[in-house]
């Protein structure tokens, strides 16, 4: 799999091993947490006695196994999103706090009404750097537009008309004809740009439409939740603890 990120010999061994001496409870440390700490096992580990392989690699070999096999219920979930397996979404999915979170967050936008949804869209633009204006504003059924507001670019000072476009589609994708009618409005109220903002998918005719025209940010579900994260939008970051295994070994 390609990350971006540049492979490093010493580091993806270094990686691994981490893995296997906390599966042991011989360290303990916390995903992205650089700090790694010697459990009371391991202060009192006689390392001229480690069998590696025995005491180390052998047992981690399980931890290998069940992660080997989480990866592919979770890709199973992934190619067939009907699955109805709540076993494999309780075990895969659902013990990620975060995974949880995004899932509500979902649900909550997606029974939102149009008008609430274009309140949400609009303050999310606001926070974004969009000053908006009341002129030309209506709820739902506009005919083009949801917003339209100006964007001032903090480098050179210049300042951008954008419109937007909300739609709250909890059957079907947004589609050509919608860009299309999008498309019209912009030339109408002479915007440099426009924003599409949708909880569900734009469909590939849709995004062709989006890149052949004036320019067209489409923000879909997906990155519509990864924005609110960002923003902080009308959610609480909750901060939390856990134990290190110091508490846990006896």
């Amino acid at each position: 799999m390609k990350t971006g990120n540049q492979y490093k010999k010493f580091d993806f061994k270094f990686n691994f091993a981490i893995k296997e001496l906390e599966y042991v409870k011989l360290i303990n440390y916390t995903k992205y947490n650089p700090q790694i700490t010697l459990t009371q096992a391991g202060l009192s580990l006689n390392v001229s006695q480690l069998d590696v392989e025995l005491d180390v690699r052998d047992k981690a070999k399980a931890y290998w196994e069940e992660s080997s096999a989480k990866r592919k219920i979770k890709n199973s979930i992934i190619s067939n999103p009907e699955a109805d397996d709540e076993e494999a979404d309780a075990d895969v999915i659902g013990n990620d706090p975060v995974d949880d979170f995004k899932t509500k967050l979902q649900e909550a936008i997606n029974n939102m009404s149009p008008a609430k949804f274009e309140q949400f869209s609009r303050a999310l633009l606001t926070e974004m750097g969009v000053k908006f204006t009341e002129k030309s504003i209506k709820i739902s059924n506009d005919g083009g537009i949801d917003g339209y507001g100006y964007h001032r670019d903090e480098d050179d000072f210049r300042t951008t008309r954008v419109v937007i476009q909300c739609k709250r589609y909890n059957a079907g994708k947004v589609g050509e004809p919608e860009i299309n009618q999008f498309l019209g409005a912009m030339s109408k109220f002479q915007a440099d740009y426009g924003v599409f903002i949708t909880n569900n998918l734009f469909t590939e005719q849709a995004r062709q439409a989006a890149a052949e025209g004036k320019p067209i940010t489409l923000i879909d579900g997906s990155e519509l939740i990864k924005l609110v994260m960002k923003y902080e939008l009308y959610i609480t970051p909750v901060k939390t603890y856990l134990l290190d295994d110091f508490y846990l070994d006896v």
